[in-house]
């Protein structure tokens, strides 16, 4: 159950970056970014009133924390995104962001995965690096901040999955709701100090931000109960195969053409999964 539910997780974090990606050619990232966080904290909150067996607010403060990660991480991938070079922006901030969890769940965690797994997870990472890797922009040169900044993006990711780790499974998903409760308004502040408008009035700018809070904050609360049922590790990780949803969309949708390392990616994250299901 815990790798269906990682999975599932990747499939709805890739499909939400795409969506987020879209809706960022129309209109701002940082209204793309505030105006999701309301949407998704606003139906998370109703959906915890629903089905928490507790509530606590010790939960809703790790998941408070683990939402200030996870922004930081947000804001400098998307700085990131902009500079360039994408390809390794996002190949390193992804594999980081299964990386640091791994290390955890294995060095304090207490993770004992059987050898097979651990075959699937360094394969896994090996995976995330080809699927996230675009030659489009090789010209760029990379930089050290560039290489820096990728790494602390990834880091601020990973440490929002421990931290969302620590939180009590009764009170799932409350944590989310705390982690929006920390982040839509701190978005909100700084667009108030601008005098900016919230709200796009782009009818199809709206839809795909309507998409992007509900699939980010779905995967958020699936990842949360992944980890109940199996170790931080393999949720991580397999969760952090998100690039593969969102390469198959833009080669759907926007029929980009994939190449050989994203195709030889696809392989490997399929072989990854089935030795980490066989461990």
């Amino acid at each position: 159950m815990a790798i269906l539910l990682s999975l599932l997780t990747a499939f709805l974090f890739g499909t939400g970056d795409f969506f987020g990606g879209m809706a960022g050619k129309r209109i701002r990232i940082a209204q793309v970014l505030l105006c999701a966080h309301i949407i998704g904290g606003t139906g998370i909150f109703v959906i915890s009133l629903v089905i928490a067996d507790q509530f606590r607010l010790e939960d809703l403060a790790w998941g408070s924390i683990a939402g200030a990660s996870g922004i930081l991480g947000l804001a400098l991938l998307y700085r990131g995104l902009a500079r360039g070079p994408m390809g390794v922006v996002g190949a390193l901030t992804a594999i980081t962001s299964a990386a640091v969890p791994a290390a955890w769940g294995t060095l304090v965690g207490g993770d004992r995965l059987a050898i097979l797994a651990w075959i699937g997870v360094g394969i896994a990472l090996v995976a995330i690096g080809l699927v996230s890797w675009s030659p489009n922009e090789s010209h760029i040169g990379v930089t050290s901040q560039t290489i820096v900044e990728s790494l602390i993006a990834g880091a601020g990711f990973g440490f929002m999955f421990i931290l969302l780790d620590y939180s009590d499974p009764a009170s799932a998903p409350w944590p989310i709701v705390g982690a929006r409760v920390l982040t839509a308004p701190l978005l909100l502040v700084s667009f108030l100090i601008k005098r900016t408008q919230v709200w796009p009035r782009d009818p199809v700018a709206l839809g795909l931000i309507l998409g992007v809070g509900v699939t980010d904050t779905i995967s958020n609360a699936l990842f949360l109960y992944a980890t109940q049922r199996g170790s931080l590790t393999v949720v991580a990780v397999l969760s952090s195969l998100y690039p593969v949803a969102t390469v198959v969309l833009a080669r759907t949708v926007l029929h980009e053409r994939l190449t050989r390392l994203q195709l030889a990616g696809f392989v490997l994250a399929m072989g990854a999964t089935t030795l980490i299901a066989a461990g």
